[in-house]
């Protein structure tokens, strides 16, 4: 993570822990975050909640300290006035409109009520909303209502901004018009940290990346150098063709092709530790095999498989 030479990171945890009676929602975690979109990467449970809630000061570390642009939020509040946060299960006012409700939460940062309505304008039109700014919440769609949620977070201009499962419920044109905002974000200088299960979609915002499972930092930085760490792991390339076998005997003399599968009628699957050197031999195997390809895949190609051998590897 990227940290400040001159000044505090906004984000500062050092050995953290959290826990619930018998339950742990965090343990032992330290990271440093300063600038950019990074992606709060796990499963259900994992612990990306109970780290928000730490940050945002609704809960207090069973141990380890934390820090918002320095400051120990629990003795000094100043840090909340340049953080926006989105909770995952936060309400609307559905009677409200969408430009109200924004105006009212920019009223209590302290604005002129002709200052809140201005910058709730501005901010809502930031995120795609401009048109339907005096339509009642009610009536908002489910990625509507999540990007109403995000200008609230926004109208107070905040530098540090904690957005807890945006893209939930979202439709696919909704999680392209959010991730299209959180990415302007970062473009803008912000710190923004996205939580999220859905790890394609984390995979679209950022390449900058934080591991939990279980309570623990599982691990950190940028996707594509974690998954240069993870060559040894074994790799499936699933081709579709018309003959399955005469392709595979061309495929498994090769150094990077360990081993062969037919998981079904009209199906290659090749086994590498080399995902890039198996590419690579793709074109040349296919054109002299002369045989139609309808598809490629990978099915381990993805964040999903990426936290399943990070989880394999810590356990």
């Amino acid at each position: 993570m990227t940290v400040g030479t001159q000044k505090s990171p906004a984000v500062l945890i050092d050995q953290v822990s959290k826990w619930y009676g018998q339950v742990i929602g965090i343990n032992d975690v330290s990271l440093a975050i300063d600038g950019g979109v990074t992606g709060i990467l796990g499963p259900n449970g994992a612990g990306k909640s109970t780290l928000f809630k730490l940050l945002m000061g609704r809960l207090k570390p069973n141990q380890g300290s934390v820090r918002l642009f320095g400051a120990d939020p629990w003795s000094d509040t100043t840090p909340y006035r340049r953080v926006g946060y989105v909770s995952e299960s936060e309400r609307l006012y559905d009677w409200m409109t969408g430009l109200d409700f924004v105006t009212t939460l920019a009223r209590l940062h302290g604005m002129t009520r002709e200052e809140a309505t201005e910058r709730s304008a501005h901010v809502l039109d930031f995120v795609g909303l401009a048109d339907v700014m005096h339509k009642e919440l009610g009536k908002y769609s489910k990625g509507m209502r999540q990007r109403v949620k995000i200008a609230h977070a926004l109208v107070h201009d905040p530098d540090l901004i904690i957005l807890d499962e945006p893209l939930h419920g979202c439709d696919p044109i909704a999680r392209t018009s959010v991730m299209s905002v959180i990415r302007e974000l970062g473009n803008q200088g912000k710190t923004v940290l996205v939580s999220s299960h859905i790890l394609e979609e984390i995979e679209r915002i950022t390449e900058q990346i934080v591991i939990l499972h279980n309570g623990r930092l599982l691990a950190i930085g940028n996707l594509h150098a974690i998954r240069d760490l993870l060559d040894k792991h074994p790799h499936r390339i699933l081709i579709r063709c018309e003959d399955p076998r005469s392709l595979a005997a061309l495929f498994i003399r090769e150094d990077p092709v360990y081993g062969v599968r037919f998981p079904s009628e009209g199906e290659l699957e090749i086994q590498t530790n080399n995902l890039s050197a198996a590419h690579s031999l793709l074109p040349s195997v296919v054109v002299e095999s002369g045989q139609a390809i309808s598809t490629i895949e990978n099915p381990d190609d993805n964040l999903e498989s990426l936290l399943g051998y990070l989880i394999g590897g810590a356990q």
